[in-house]
């Protein structure tokens, strides 16, 4: 079956003893938790800027989020983590934001000393090290195959692991729970997050290419780099490429503009703390900085040179005369 072969080889290529995969990047952070079988109201940090589907697992799974602010990478703020920290907190959740991967080293010496599960989300990394070990393989991994990931299918995602007991319970959890007998007994909360083989097959076909796929996206980074003026771009130190993140002080009408003339933009993350499911609390000021002045394009491996030069001509543009009408608002 192809979904047990991707988990084979997923596992070998994030170097992990095991892999589940699931339906979705959601799911697998929702039943990776779900399979640490921790006390409801357990508390669990989590950076503020990351994607809305990392703060509803925690939601999802009935314990409770820490928002910790994000570093001037956009990654969480480890300075800030030990504070946060008290006898009811079980889980350290990272997010490696845009390819660009969290201090591996520092978040394990901190998860040893507090005694917490580490829990990477690397929907956005594939492919990316920390001193030359694989996102994904310090303890829990969490990853997204849908369609606009580097390694992708459709839809689909996976859980990674050498916690081969923990990846017994994700295994069960992901097909309702029905135990080995499958007797219609259910021991435990299960959920119906199983992976297709059709979108398990899209996946190990991209996963195939995962190589040449990144060699790609790092050219056209490096295209960029040398054609966006430095007021626009962002530090260049991301491990892997996903998508090429700039700054502009009218997010908004530069994304929405790019969007209309046939650009794929997108904003940047919004501070999970400012969603209404959270309180609207804005309680992280750097990430509510981040939301409203960096926003991403898409990337894709098939763009020739011209593609590449269209999209840079066509985006400086949009940012430049963005940038007049704001000299020409403030003489107003």
């Amino acid at each position: 079956m192809e979904y047990l072969q991707l988990e084979k080889e997923f596992a070998k290529f994030v170097g992990t003893k095991d892999c589940v995969t699931v339906n979705t990047g959601t799911a697998a952070l929702h039943v990776a938790l779900e399979a640490l079988r921790l006390p409801e109201g357990s508390k669990v940090l989590l950076p503020d800027f990351t994607m809305y589907a990392t703060g509803l697992a925690v939601h999802y799974a009935r314990l409770k989020p820490v928002f910790v602010d994000c570093d001037a990478n956009m990654l969480i703020d480890l300075d800030k983590v030990e504070e946060m920290i008290d006898t009811n907190t079980k889980v350290l959740f990272v997010t490696h934001i845009y390819g660009r991967i969290v201090d591996m080293d520092r978040v394990m010496e901190i998860a040893n000393k507090h005694n917490l599960r580490v829990i990477e989300d690397a929907c956005e990394a594939h492919g990316g090290f920390w001193k030359g070990k694989p996102v994904g393989s310090f303890d829990i991994g969490c990853f997204s195959f849908y369609m606009n990931k580097i390694i992708h299918a459709e839809e689909g995602g996976a859980v990674t692991s050498d916690d081969t007991d923990l990846l017994k319970i994700v295994r069960d959890m992901k097909s309702m729970s029905f135990g080995n007998t499958h007797n219609f007994y259910h021991k435990q909360i299960g959920f119906n997050y199983r992976m297709t083989n059709s979108q398990a097959a899209l996946a190990l076909d991209s996963l195939d290419k995962v190589e040449v796929n990144l060699e790609i996206r790092q050219d056209i980074t490096n295209k960029f780099n040398e054609l966006f003026d430095r007021k626009y771009k962002m530090p260049d130190n991301r491990e892997v490429v996903w998508v090429y993140d700039l700054r502009h002080p009218n997010v908004d009408a530069v994304v929405s503009t790019l969007n209309a003339v046939g650009i794929l933009a997108r904003h940047s993350f919004k501070p999970l703390s400012s969603m209404p499911l959270f309180g609207n609390n804005n309680l992280s000021s750097n990430a509510l900085l981040k939301s409203k002045h960096v926003f991403y394009l898409g990337i894709d491996e098939r763009w020739d040179e011209h593609d590449i030069l269209n999209v840079y001509r066509i985006t400086n543009e949009i940012m430049e005369a963005e940038d007049e009408n704001n000299r020409i608002c403030s003489q107003l």
